[in-house]
Parts: structure tokens; C-alpha cells; sequence
């Protein structure tokens, strides 16, 4: 019976388009080392603000995930996910409690890995990591379009500029950060300059050493087109990433709001580089999933949603107020990103 069960799961893990990078040996270990759990409608999967145990693949049905609104007993259901869908992926990329609840919406199967195996095939296994962390990118920038596109259209203002600075400098090594600024061009930039184009192919990836730049959202309202700013983007910032992992067009346009300084990573150099370097990709894909959860996860919060667990953890400082520069004694890892991000500067001049 559980040889029955074990072929059937895997069967349908090969089907799943969701997944494009894992490889068959990639699921047929999850296949080997998950256990299938079944869900009832209404089932809790993952609990906002509770410590959840495993990373669940859906395999049929659906499930919902559905974030607090601050100061209200209300709740708001932000995405459904379905067949090939990863939950619990954030917590185990950031290891922070879960921002949101999932409960199935359908009579629902999964997956369930838990999340010390999957750290140790990780551990063993590098280019297993590298393409389970590429594929958690993909997943996670897609996510992130379908939230700013939610955001615009319910014309949500935009709130403070997103703060945490980039986790890149301390996922990569120094040979990592080295290699991108050997290879990378760096570019000033006059206010008004658009780096990247709603729509259009991204040229590079692009982190920001000094200035301020603007995520511009552009769509019809009323049949008249309307461009709002959704965030604005501070030194040590990345962009680019979404449409770099997606290898698709730019989801927003990026104009710098002022003189600014990046150091450009041309896509062609960079997915080059990937390829021959598999601990590269695994720390580099790492850091844009960390990234892109630290976007998704502040985003929501700071526009009332998902609080509770930022609520337990203490993590939000809302009466705080920011210089548009980041101070390199607030980079996570403080001292490790902070003393790369200014070797960085010192080797750009």
C-alpha cells in the first residue's frame, strides 16, 4: 500500500506545471521523504503567527490564504493556490513566523516535507538547492505581481519606502560579490531616469549604491491611463529580480526620483554565471527569495494586514522615522552585510 501510495504521489509531482526547474530526481526524493496529509474545507494548514513544521506541495484541491487586518477581527483572503502550489515556503526561506493562514477551500491533498529534511537535502545536495531555491523565486515574484497589481487597483496608497535593505550581502560570499563587481557596469543616473519599462524585457539587474528610485505602476482607470507609485526603493536595494527569475517583461517601471548611482549586472553575464557556479546560484537564488518574502511580508504590514505575527515577534517599529539613506548599523547581519555593502562602495570609488 505505501508502494501504491508512493508511486501515485510522484506521478502526479511530475504532472505539476507549477514546477519548472526541480528535476525528477528533485521530486522523487520529496516523493520519498513527504508523507501525503488530507485536508477537510475549512482545514488549517498554516496558522498566522504559529510555528509551522513543514514546507506542504499541493496536490489536489485548493487552498486559501488569508491575512488579519490590524485593530479589526476581520480577515482578508489574498490568493488561492492550487495544484503544484508550495505553502509555508516564506518561513522556511526567513525562518519568521507565518504572516498569513492557510486553510483549504476544497477537499485538499498534500504534500507534507518536513522542513529539517528538506534543510539537510539542501545542505548535501547543491544543486538540489540551487534549483529549489530558483524555483521558490519564481514562485515568490510572481506572487509579488499579483500583490502590487491587488494594491494599485484597489487604489492602496503607498506607505513609507520599504526599509530593510537588501539581504544579498550577507547570503553571498565575498568571491559572490567580488565576481559582480568585476563584472558588473556601474551607471549614474540623472532624476527621471528610467531604468526599467512596464512591459519591456529588463537589459540587467541592478542594485542601487546611492540615490532613490520609484516603482511606478501603470494602468487604465476609467478608460484613462494612470500611473501610481507604489514604493520607493533606498541605497542597498536590488531591482530587476523579478524579471530576471520570471524570465519575463518588467511588472513595473523604475525611475529614479533622484541623481542616483547602481551598479549594473547584465541578465546574459549573470544567468551565464549561474550556470557554472551552482553554490553561486544557491546563495544567489536565497537572497532573492529573501527579498522577495521581505517585500510581500512589509508590504502587507505596513497597509494593515498580516499583523499578528509581527505583533508576537515585535518586529515593526511604525513611529519611527527614516533618512532616505540606509545607515550601514541596520544591515542584517549588521556587521557582515554592512561592512560588504561598503566594501562594495569603496571598489566602485
Amino acid at each position: 500500500m505505501i508502494w501504491i501510495s508512493y508511486i501515485f504521489m510522484n506521478s502526479i509531482l511530475t504532472k505539476l506545471e507549477n514546477l519548472k526547474v526541480l528535476q525528477p530526481s528533485d521530486l522523487d526524493w520529496m516523493t520519498q521523504t513527504g508523507a501525503p496529509e488530507d485536508f477537510p474545507v475549512g482545514g488549517v494548514l498554516i496558522q498566522e503567527g504559529q510555528v509551522s513544521e513543514s514546507v506542504y506541495f499541493v496536490i489536489e484541491g485548493a487552498v486559501a490564504v488569508v491575512i488579519s487586518q490590524s485593530n479589526s477581527e476581520q480577515t482578508h483572503e489574498i490568493v488561492r493556490c492550487g495544484k503544484g502550489e508550495i505553502i509555508g515556503e516564506m518561513s522556511f526561506v526567513d525562518d519568521k513566523k507565518p504572516s498569513a493562514t492557510v486553510l483549504a477551500v476544497e477537499a485538499t491533498r498534500v504534500l507534507s516535507i518536513p522542513k529539517r529534511q528538506l534543510q539537510l537535502k539542501m545542505e548535501r545536495d547543491p544543486d538540489f538547492a540551487a534549483r529549489f531555491y530558483q524555483e521558490l523565486a519564481m514562485i515568490l515574484s510572481s506572487r509579488l505581481r499579483s500583490l502590487s497589481k491587488l494594491l494599485a487597483q484597489n487604489k492602496i496608497v503607498p506607505g513609507q519606502a520599504l526599509r530593510k535593505v537588501l539581504m544579498v550581502f550577507a547570503v553571498l560570499n565575498d568571491n559572490d560579490i567580488d565576481w559582480m563587481v568585476t563584472r558588473g557596469r556601474r551607471d549614474s543616473a540623472v532624476a527621471g531616469t528610467v531604468l526599467i519599462q512596464q512591459d519591456q524585457p529588463v537589459e540587467a539587474l541592478y542594485f542601487l549604491l546611492k540615490g532613490n528610485l520609484a516603482v511606478l505602476f501603470s494602468m487604465m482607470v476609467d478608460g484613462v491611463p494612470t500611473e501610481k507609485e507604489l514604493a520607493r526603493r533606498a541605497s542597498g536595494e536590488i531591482v530587476g529580480e523579478m524579471s530576471f527569475v520570471e524570465a519575463g517583461n518588467a511588472s513595473a517601471t523604475i525611475k529614479c526620483a533622484e541623481n542616483s548611482l547602481v551598479l549594473a549586472i547584465p541578465q546574459k553575464l549573470l544567468r551565464e554565471k549561474l550556470e557554472r557556479d551552482r553554490g553561486f546560484a544557491t546563495r544567489f537564488y536565497r537572497a532573492i527569495s529573501l527579498v522577495l518574502i521581505d517585500r510581500l511580508r512589509e508590504g502587507l504590514v505596513q497597509r494593515g494586514f498580516g499583523q499578528k505575527a509581527y505583533d508576537q515577534d515585535q518586529q515593526m517599529v511604525s513611529d519611527v522615522e527614516y533618512e532616505d539613506e540606509i545607515p550601514l548599523d541596520v544591515l542584517e547581519p549588521t556587521l557582515l552585510a554592512g561592512t560588504r555593502f561598503k566594501w562594495m562602495m569603496n571598489r566602485l570609488g
